[in-house]
């Protein structure tokens, strides 16, 4: 642990940033070699173990057939040889739950507009198998050897749901499916949702961060006010939406055919739990409530943002400061750009490819004889196990590139910081500014692994952290003496606040959130210091990721009777967690930077705990007082001679 914090017995850290700087550009100029061996092994590792299911999904498995019903005969429609044409499955007996084993695949659902129960002139356009021997309609219930009824139907993903009320409630049974392959299946049903929602993400991202670069103090209010519509609109359109579904829970059939919308609804809810979407939008709703009486009250903490959105602005871009930037040094803003759309894209590209090849993996099972259409197709045990490390996988992937990117940022922040001290103390460097690929270079040799590894564990500590925090607060507001136990502190040192000692210190990320925790800790009791770059992230993602939840909220809306989807509450999940992501990585230009230079300044101070100099508009200090009056005396000594 960082012993120069803890042995500090003032309100400061410590004049130690300059040591740090120093001693930060001598390991990483001579260290070459894998610091972390043990986490980077660890990792590389289980790499390997995931490359090896890889080869195994694609071997074996069949994404074609996948959340496919199945025919009597045990084969896939629309899938196997000769049934390319024919995708639907049809029920041959909804008069009662005896015969839902009996099925066959048919081109196109039947549509009748008046019941003809005894016209055996009536054929489908099936394929026969062994169970059902001919298309014709052949509605003797009572023969052992029947066949066929032919009725009107309504067609929803693979499936004729027949709009008889009571051959309808019969059948409901026989639509069971697993639930992952259901989530796969509706994946793959619903891609131009996906796709509409990724959009509007990354217009949304983009027009932040150029917002932020134009309007600067002003965007925070933007910011704001958006978020709050689209906390409001995201919980409106979510208790509509729950209103609208929740009446196919409760309804009683009372009329002798029902239609394709209030089918297609019945099945929805029997696949999906519509509590969690109440929950959601009371949950958005509250959240917005709260942000608008937050904006109203602290207004002042809210303009205070927006300064400081303004001196990241003036930090990155030195034209401004009258710091010339060096020579054939690229623009800070596009490098970062750059740094933002690389890693939105390798997260994209890599979630592309978990699905593409979770189909794969999900589609390794067989047929077993006696099940539903749906279920038919069985999966084994070891597809199970291979299936939640291939979920493991998707979550340390994500918090590898998140984790890197934010990395990557902080090594650009401490370069930049670096140099603008070394610009107004007038040194003589030839050191040029590292570019990020320089600081990726550094961060693949000295941290990867380490801070991989120290995501994971923060990421699985999240829940239990929130729990510990809130119970700390309710034991403080009842006794102010109340002492948190050690191993609470254990939990709650582990945070994501750890990058830049790491990248300074070069020590283990684990290790670098503990000496930054004590750090946070001592600060907040003894300044009123407040990191206003977590909340202006968490402000910025909700304000991108509920707008873009309300578009799917709508498209799901407007579409339920032409784009099948069984799960619509867990495909309104991802599209809130994946944009929240996405917006994470582009917040923390600002977000993190804010945060990070507020430790930097508050650890570049004098032993004795004095605040050092200025160096932008009197809000990023490096430099003592002193050394700038000397400098002052200086130039006017230069100027007069």
């Amino acid at each position: 642990m960082d012993e120069t914090i803890l042995s500090k017995q003032n309100n400061y850290p410590g004049s130690y940033i300059k040591q740090d700087l120093k001693e930060a550009e001598e390991e990483h100029r001579n260290h070459k070699e894998l610091k972390d061996k043990k986490y980077g092994f660890y990792f590389l590792l289980f790499q390997g173990l995931v490359y090896i299911i890889t080869i195994i999904s694609f071997g074996f498995g069949n994404p074609d057939q996948l959340g496919k019903p199945y025919d009597s005969d045990q084969k896939v429609c629309g899938v196997d040889v000769g049934l390319e044409q024919y995708k639907f499955i049809y029920f041959t007996n909804p008069s009662d739950q005896k015969h839902l084993s009996r099925t066959v695949c048919v081109k196109e659902c039947p549509v009748l507009e008046e019941d003809h129960n005894e016209d055996e002139s009536l054929a489908l356009q099936c394929y026969p198998n062994n169970a059902i021997n001919s298309c014709r309609n052949r509605p003797s219930i009572d023969d052992p050897n029947y066949s066929m009824i032919y009725y009107d139907s309504v067609p929803f993903i693979d499936v004729c749901l027949p709009r008889k009320s009571s051959y309808f409630q019969n059948i409901q049974h026989g639509l069971d499916q697993s639930q992952i392959i259901s989530f796969l299946s509706d994946m793959s049903s619903g891609r131009v949702i996906i796709f509409a929602s990724l959009a509007l993400c990354l217009f949304l991202n983009q027009l932040f961060y150029f917002m932020m670069i134009k309007l600067q103090k002003t965007s925070i209010w933007v910011i704001s006010i958006t978020s709050i519509f689209g906390l409001f609109i995201s919980g409106f359109l979510g208790l509509f939406y729950f209103l609208k579904q929740y009446q196919y829970s409760e309804t009683v059939i009372t009329t002798a055919k029902i239609t394709k919308e209030q089918a297609i609804g019945m099945i929805q809810v029997q696949e999906s739990n519509i509590t969690i979407i109440l929950i959601s939008s009371a949950f958005f709703l509250l959240c917005g409530v709260y942000f608008l009486i937050d904006l109203i009250v602290n207004r002042k903490r809210y303009k205070t943002m927006g300064v400081k959105i303004q001196i990241v602005n003036y930090f990155f871009d030195f034209s401004s400061s009258g710091i010339r930037q060096q020579e054939g040094q690229p623009s800070r803003f596009r490098e970062i750009l750059i740094l933002l759309m690389g890693s939105a894209g390798c997260l994209l590209i890599f979630c592309a490819l978990w699905v593409w090849m979770a189909t794969n993996l999900f589609s390794i099972g067989k047929a077993v004889q006696g099940y539903y259409p749906f279920n038919t197709y069985q999966l084994n045990w070891t597809t199970y196990l291979m299936g939640f490390i291939h979920i493991f996988e998707l979550v340390v992937v994500t918090l590898a590139i998140l984790g890197s990117e934010q990395m990557l940022l902080i090594g650009k922040v401490v370069e930049v910081y670096k140099h603008m001290g070394i610009q107004r103390q007038k040194i003589d460097s030839q050191d040029p500014e590292q570019s990020l690929m320089d600081i990726l270079e550094i961060y693949a040799f000295n941290n990867f692994g380490s801070v991989v590894f120290g995501e994971a564990i923060i990421f699985l500590l999240m829940i239990p952290r929130l729990l510990i925090k809130i119970y700390v607060w309710i034991s403080l507001k009842n006794d102010a003496e109340f002492e948190i136990p050690s191993w609470f502190q254990q939990i709650l040192c582990i945070n994501d606040r750890a990058y830049l000692l790491a990248y300074l210190r070069n020590d283990e990320f684990l290790l670098s959130a503990k000496s930054q925790y004590v750090f946070d800790k001592r600060l907040k009791e003894t300044t009123d210091v407040q990191y206003h770059g977590e909340q202006l992230s968490v402000t910025y993602c909700f304000a991108v990721a509920n707008l873009c939840v309300s578009l799917t909220y709508i498209l799901i809306i407007t579409t339920s009777t032409k784009i099948g989807i069984h799960q619509p509450v867990y495909f309104l999940l991802v599209s809130f967690i994946f944009s929240y992501f996405i917006s994470m990585m582009f917040s923390t230009v600002y977000g993190a930077t804010i945060d990070n230079l507020t430790i930097l300044l508050y650890r570049d101070t004098t032993p004795d705990g004095q605040e050092v100099g200025t160096c932008v508009r009197n809000a990023v200090r490096l430099m003592k007082e002193s050394e700038l009056d000397g400098q002052t005396h200086q130039q006017q000594h230069d100027v007069q001679d």
